[in-house]
């Protein structure tokens, strides 16, 4: 089915679907799909191609609805999809779509960029709770935002595109590894004895004298000392 797209600024405000994968599509869509939208109690997404002639691309989204009050023949998506079709905000663009029905997610493994996320206690509460308000599927190698976190898609099972609204997800994380920084060691030249074999009872007199409340002596000081001492 062929429908003029729109970008989100053509909603009316009680709607936003500002960074997610929700649109609003035109009652067209929903008298021609209606038997299949009843019969799948889980939901339906639906799978739009966009053959940009100047890039000579082809791109492809996957989209739930929430409504479907968009002008006829037509559908809105948010800016951030728009963009993704490699789309203009000024002129008339349309795009091929299709029902698409993928099964519920068992497993996901979120990539992160920090570990901030984990500061926010009951990690699998509040994912559960953000991703069932935001989001109904996951799609393989997309980035969600939840709140100000970003978490990449790094592995989806059974298939690259899953159901996440009726279902016991596994989540799993790939936390990046936090390296201690390098820290150069200054070097005092000045008070660098050199390690010659049968002087290593300087470094005695010098423990002796860093522990005592006199002041440091200086090199010359210690020499004297080690003279005397071998005397």
């Amino acid at each position: 089915m062929r429908l003029r797209v729109y970008p989100e600024s053509f909603l009316s405000g009680r709607n936003n679907i500002s960074n997610t994968n929700n649109c609003v599509i035109c009652s067209e869509v929903l008298a021609k799909y209606k038997d299949l939208i009843l019969e799948n109690k889980d939901g339906v997404l639906f799978k739009i191609d966009y053959f940009n002639e100047i890039f000579c691309t082809n791109v492809t989204r996957y989209l739930n609805c929430i409504e479907f009050t968009a002008p006829s023949e037509s559908i809105i998506l948010p800016n951030t999809v728009y963009e993704s079709l490699l789309l203009e905000y000024i002129g008339e663009f349309y795009i091929d779509l299709e029902i698409f029905i993928p099964p519920q997610a068992s497993k996901v493994v979120f990539k992160l960029n920090n570990q901030d996320i984990f500061d926010v206690g009951d990690i699998k509460i509040y994912l559960e709770d953000a991703l069932d308000k935001t989001y109904k599927f996951l799609e393989l190698g997309q980035t969600i935002k939840i709140n100000n976190f970003d978490l990449f898609v790094k592995e989806l099972e059974p298939n690259e595109i899953c159901f996440i609204n009726n279902t016991d997800l596994e989540v799993e994380f790939d936390i990046p590894e936090v390296k201690n920084p390098v820290v150069d060691r200054v070097v005092d030249r000045d008070n660098i004895i050199n390690d010659v074999p049968g002087e290593n009872i300087v470094n005695t007199i010098e423990d002796i004298v860093s522990t005592d409340a006199s002041p440091r002596l200086t090199r010359e000081e210690i020499r004297q000392k080690r003279l005397a001492f071998y005397a």
